[in-house]
């Protein structure tokens, strides 16, 4: 599984290239995939996912034959706005302009990725640093909350 963390400043440039840092493209490890899958996440900000993670991850949440309706309309969206998306030489990839609008994006051109466990965020970066001030007033308790909660699932040593 990748585990994708830190924050990377960047620009999307004039053809809608965005360059993925290295620290990034790295952290994708074996068997997972070269290329990304592009989806819109349910914050409508862009993630981005290694693309044969993506499938496997896509093809659990399908578990029957003839899904519900209510989880065939959310997986049928899911896969009809994420887009396969592959790196150039230099790790740029070329962002969709409909992915983008929806996203609000259009205006951004710079952004912050984010690394977040298992996918990328793409943040227009005044909004990433207006988030991240608004949070650290919190974060010391999300930190101790955090460690309570290890402590209590750490079985006793003997």
């Amino acid at each position: 599984m990748p585990f994708f963390t830190g924050e990377h400043e960047t620009t999307i440039g004039a053809k809608r290239r965005l360059p993925i840092a290295s620290a990034l493209r790295e952290e994708v490890l074996a068997g997972e995939g070269r290329d990304f899958y592009l989806v819109l996440g349910p914050d409508r900000r862009l993630w981005l996912y290694p693309d044969e993670y993506y499938r496997t991850l896509a093809s659990t949440m399908k578990r029957s034959v003839v899904p519900s309706v209510k989880s065939r309309g959310s997986l049928g969206l899911m896969t009809a706005m994420a887009r396969l998306i592959k790196p150039d030489a230099q790790g740029r990839v070329v962002l969709p302009e409909k992915s983008l609008q929806r996203a609000g994006l259009t205006d951004s051109k710079e952004v912050t990725l984010v690394g977040e466990d298992d996918h990328i965020v793409i943040w227009p970066t005044s909004d990433w640093e207006d988030y991240i001030e608004a949070s650290l007033d919190g974060y010391a308790e999300a930190l101790d909350a955090a460690a309570a909660a290890m402590d209590a699932a750490t079985p006793p040593q003997s």
